[in-house]
């Protein structure tokens, strides 16, 4: 019966990769003639380019810098397939290379000297290289250009997954990272345990040779972030208390958070009427992860489900505030803000034009009591704006005058006019 179930969820797992299209991304992979595809670990990339780009040529670079062709599985010499690649695209041949980095300057210095012919696919997961291949000295700029792969849309996986109910909405929250996908997790509880290994090896992986040394601090910036460090200062002051940083500096983490930034592990929201911004994990599991392991060490403790279900709850509603905001940003083509002063502190501002259109409130929970209900009509309805909106699991357990209660599902059909 083991058996059965591993094939059953295998199976689901191949169906519901594929049936949660990003057509955006795929129409970017199919245009420009070298293309150069990179992101975070585990977002897809291979996948995207090997089932959506028609090829004549995939290669994936290993660590030893030997090579293997995905056409025939050979494993190939460097060299040989550096030649095959000068052929391939001198005879205008589509070819992929997965983890291109790994050739180092062979790879950029035969590309500098060909003329663009043919098509070429690099993708990389590796955070100095890729900038590396970007910028203004790059000996490829101007030949390549970019295609960044982020997690999966929150908006993407409710419209090809529909579903009802908090469990759900949550499991789709952690579902914007493919591998909850392909390892077949069921609740964020159960991602998260099973992803102890794997979380630390996913972002270390980023970073190059060269860069190795420094990942303790973009360690740092991410537990900190994690544990409610948002803005630069809060950061640089959690890392110089860990002499990660020489000195109490916002200045000095500046890059970090921006490579972080480019590479989709961190994002940023401005403060309304500020000229500030927070910053937060994309992804809810890398979140999940390093909050808990900061604050319960979670990463060398074996917690029962239970106790680390307690521990998930606590978070739950700060994870789903920060993706539905976003949701509601990407659906409506307005700019988030958040609004964090002592006397008007509200989860999510919208803004067309420089001008506020809606406010939300999320209260993730079951039940809300009269008060709170009171105290969240209150704060919504002192914003002079179109659309107040309160964003709870199931809209049917609450009504407030003059406030649209929504759940979730219903950002796909959200409309500012």
């Amino acid at each position: 019966m083991d058996r059965e179930k591993k094939i059953l969820i295998t199976i689901m797992t191949i169906i519901l990769i594929m049936i949660i299209v990003r057509p955006e991304l795929v129409k970017d992979l199919n245009s420009g003639k070298w293309i150069m595809v990179y992101g975070r670990r585990k977002t897809g990339k291979t996948f995207l380019a090997s089932n959506f780009l028609t090829y004549n040529n995939f290669y994936f670079i290993k660590r030893d810098r030997t090579v293997i062709s995905k056409k025939d599985w050979r494993t190939i010499g460097q060299d040989t397939m550096l030649e095959l690649l000068k052929r391939d695209l001198a005879d205008e041949k589509t070819v992929v290379i997965d983890e291109f980095h790994r050739l180092g300057s062979e790879l950029l210095d035969i590309l500098h000297s060909m003329d663009i012919k043919g098509r070429l696919i690099l993708i990389s997961s590796t955070l100095h290289l890729s900038h590396e291949l970007i910028s203004s000295s790059s000996p490829l700029l101007g030949k390549v250009s970019e295609v960044k792969v982020p997690l999966i849309s929150f908006m993407d996986l409710l419209r090809c997954v529909p579903g009802k109910g908090k469990k759900y909405y949550e499991l789709q929250a952690f579902r914007q990272e493919p591998l909850v996908i392909s390892l077949g997790y069921k609740d964020p509880v159960e991602a998260i345990k099973g992803s102890i290994l794997t979380v630390p090896a996913l972002i270390g992986e980023i970073f190059s040779e060269e860069d190795r040394k420094l990942s303790s601090t973009y360690e740092g910036i991410l537990r900190s972030v994690a544990v409610g460090k948002h803005t630069s200062g809060e950061i640089a002051s959690f890392l110089f208390s860990r002499k990660l940083i020489r000195k109490d500096d916002p200045s000095l983490v500046q890059q970090y958070i921006l490579n972080l930034m480019d590479i989709g592990i961190l994002k940023r929201v401005q403060v309304y009427n500020k000229n500030k911004f927070i910053y937060r994990h994309c992804s809810p599991l890398t979140w999940a992860f390093f909050s808990l392991d900061e604050r319960y060490n979670i990463s060398e403790r074996n917690l029962s489900r239970n106790e680390l279900k307690m521990l998930v709850e606590e978070l739950l509603p700060h994870i789903m505030e920060d993706c539905l905001r976003n949701s509601i940003s990407e659906r409506t083509g307005t700019t988030e803000f958040v609004d964090h002063s002592p006397q008007n502190e509200i989860d999510g501002i919208f803004v067309r034009f420089k001008k506020p259109v809606a406010v939300m409130e999320v209260k993730w929970k079951k039940k809300i009591g009269t008060d709170e209900v009171s105290k969240v009509r209150e704060k919504l309805l002192s914003y002079d704006v179109k659309k107040r909106i309160l964003i709870v699991p199931d809209k049917n357990m609450i009504m407030i005058e003059g406030i649209e209660v929504m759940e979730p599902s219903d950002i796909l059909d959200l409309k500012f006019d």
